[in-house]
């Protein structure tokens, strides 16, 4: 909890996102990477886009990404796509680190293709510090931040708009923000955006589906930064960090969690589908 504080509190220039995997083995991966990988396929940015447009198109065609008898842009169709387990390139993450270390403190046992745990189910919280963040608002800078939905809304005549934020977001050497603008009940109360990049040519763990810099070298100085004494200055780099949740204190965690922050499967999952997953109604 001191790490999370500290890096909460890392620089008034700093902003993370955060993602908590509940297996350390897991890779940051984007669902659309896993299934390509889980083809047999290679993961370059050509086969990604090449999925992705199909996706899309299909989806269009199913009549899907229809709101209020507009389309919706590509982005929000992704975001709507994901949230009901269709591969995409965007990675979930939050705002609040207390959502994503609930996710770091769960257990195991409902995936079934869930990686070895060689750390005995040890979890992993991830924070993503995002310098590159950068809204329209800022001028000449290249925009990173896109707010889903084209306004005024696209119609079926303008066809060409809906995948412009898309293609620009995937022109930048670094990754890319979506925050939807019609957020579902489950996404609210995640407190949850995405993140998404164009492949990058070198992919490198844990962020294997990022554009992000992964420094070679020793982490001693960001635990000494994150869990000593405070002293003065900051890291030369510090892309991310990684703090692993060690199956020992998950239960501690999830009670803890649950008391000080209300963070419980009923209120991070607000739907259907969270009840059919957590909710006790299974006769016993």
């Amino acid at each position: 909890m001191t790490a999370i504080a500290r890096v909460g509190t890392h620089g008034s220039n700093h902003r993370f996102a955060w993602r908590g995997l509940a297996n350390c083995n897991y890779a940051l991966a984007s669902s659309l990477h896993r299934q390509l990988a889980k083809e047999g396929r290679s993961v370059t940015e050509e086969a990604l886009r090449e999925r992705e447009d199909l996706i899309l198109a299909e989806a269009r065609r199913w009549g899907l990404g229809v709101e209020g008898g507009h389309l919706v842009d590509d982005l929000q169709l992704l975001a709507d796509l994901q949230h009901f387990g269709i591969p995409t390139r965007m990675v979930d993450v939050t705002s609040n680190p207390m959502t994503a270390l609930w996710f770091a403190a769960e257990h195991v046992t409902r995936d079934s293709e869930a990686p070895p745990a060689t750390h005995s189910n040890t979890g992993l919280l991830v924070a993503i510090n995002m310098p590159w963040y950068r809204e329209a608002a800022e001028g000449a800078k290249p925009q990173t931040v896109f707010k889903t939905v084209s306004s005024p809304p696209a119609t079926w005549g303008d066809l060409g708009g809906l995948s412009a934020k898309r293609q620009a977001g995937l022109r930048l050497a670094t990754p890319f923000l979506v925050s939807s603008s019609m957020p579902n009940p489950r996404l609210r109360a995640q407190e949850g955006y995405f993140l998404a990049s164009a492949h990058p040519e070198t992919a490198r763990g844990p962020m294997t589906s990022l554009r992000i810099p992964v420094p070679d070298g020793d982490s001693s100085e960001v635990e000494s930064l994150l869990t000593g004494d405070r002293k003065r200055g900051l890291p030369r780099m510090l892309p991310f960090v990684a703090i692993f949740i060690t199956a020992a204190v998950k239960k501690q965690l999830r009670t803890y969690l649950r008391l000080t922050y209300s963070r419980t499967a009923k209120t991070l999952f607000p739907d259907y589908a969270g009840f059919r997953d957590f909710g006790k109604w299974k006769a016993r």
